[in-house]
């Protein structure tokens, strides 16, 4: 057995805290990952896992011995990398993780870019709201939106976002009397599940003072395209990012409500595994998503007749 593939395998299992796992990333048996780290251990006469019936970990000369294999690893990849770049095209694998509004709204046109100028780069895109373990799923990179609590990724800032809440002109009619943003808790309310409060809506007002709106929704969803739409059809007020309804808010089809208030937003993220050695085309990769929208993306750009109703 090759000594490179019992290395690749000891760093998965211990990446992963799992042989299934491992055998999964690695494409092959569970038995011949385990066959892989006894051959290991034997061959370097000691344990440098110890397992129980619920878990594996490492002891002290595991801890050592993983954060060499890490390295050799990592600078295997880097020479193979520029060995097959010497011509200049970058190649391999690029697993990406995208949230999947953003990505089916936003992403389109930024990956056919990367694709047209690295052609020989194969992408893999898995788009899902579902916050992926990035490294016992071996995804290279990700899009992250909002606060970020995983300490074992390395994150960069690509643009920002704000929150509006809006809602119909048809429904908005109905509803004359709205001068305070407390007034919007009589409206009926389409809310986004996977907000960490859907129920309370946070704001700043024009004189600096903070308030926050407790709503009881109409409907929850986890899709806030599926929101966006059903508010169109006039069935309640919304608050989203920008990113999501400000085609349908230019078009006239969607109003915002108070937009001189500040209704929060979040930061968007590209981030990626720590690494002795990032592969090459995942730090082009970083270095092209971050400069591609800017401090002013073009959803913030929305049409001030908009804003005035």
């Amino acid at each position: 057995m090759s000594q490179i593939e019992e290395l690749r395998a000891f760093v998965l299992i211990v990446e992963t805290g799992s042989l299934t796992q491992a055998a999964d990333r690695m494409g092959i048996a569970v038995s011949a990952v385990s066959r892989r780290l006894r051959d290991l251990e034997l061959r370097l006469g000691t344990a440098l896992i110890q397992r129980s019936t619920r878990r594996l970990f490492l002891n002290e000369t595991g801890q050592l011995f993983y954060q060499r294999a890490k390295t050799v690893l990592s600078t295997l990849e880097d020479a193979e990398q520029e060995v097959q770049n010497a011509g200049g095209a970058l190649s391999g694998v690029l697993r990406i993780s995208v949230p999947l509004s953003f990505g089916i709204a936003h992403m389109s046109t930024a990956i056919a870019q990367f694709m047209h100028a690295h052609p020989e780069i194969h992408i893999e895109m898995d788009l899902s709201d579902k916050r992926v373990d990035m490294i016992a799923e071996g995804f290279d990179a990700a899009i992250r939106i909002g606060n970020l609590t995983d300490s074992s990724l390395i994150a960069k800032k690509i643009s920002s976002v704000s929150v509006l809440p809006v809602a119909a002109p048809s429904l908005i009619s109905q509803w004359p009397q709205l001068t305070h943003p407390n007034d919007l808790a009589k409206m009926p309310v389409l809310a986004y599940a996977n907000d960490r409060s859907p129920h309370d809506w946070h704001y700043v007002g024009p004189d600096g003072k903070a308030g926050s709106l407790n709503i009881t929704p109409r409907m929850s969803a986890n899709n806030g395209d599926v929101l966006r739409d059903l508010a169109i059809a006039g069935l309640g007020m919304v608050s989203l990012p920008t990113f999501l309804h400000y085609e349908a808010i230019n078009k006239g089809l969607l109003q915002p409500l108070f937009p001189d208030y500040d209704w929060s937003g979040f930061d968007i993220f590209v981030v990626y595994p720590k690494t002795t050695i990032l592969p090459k085309r995942t730090r082009v990769f970083v270095d092209f998503i971050s400069g591609l929208y800017g401090r002013s993306p073009y959803w913030e750009v929305i049409d001030r007749t908009a804003l005035a109703g």
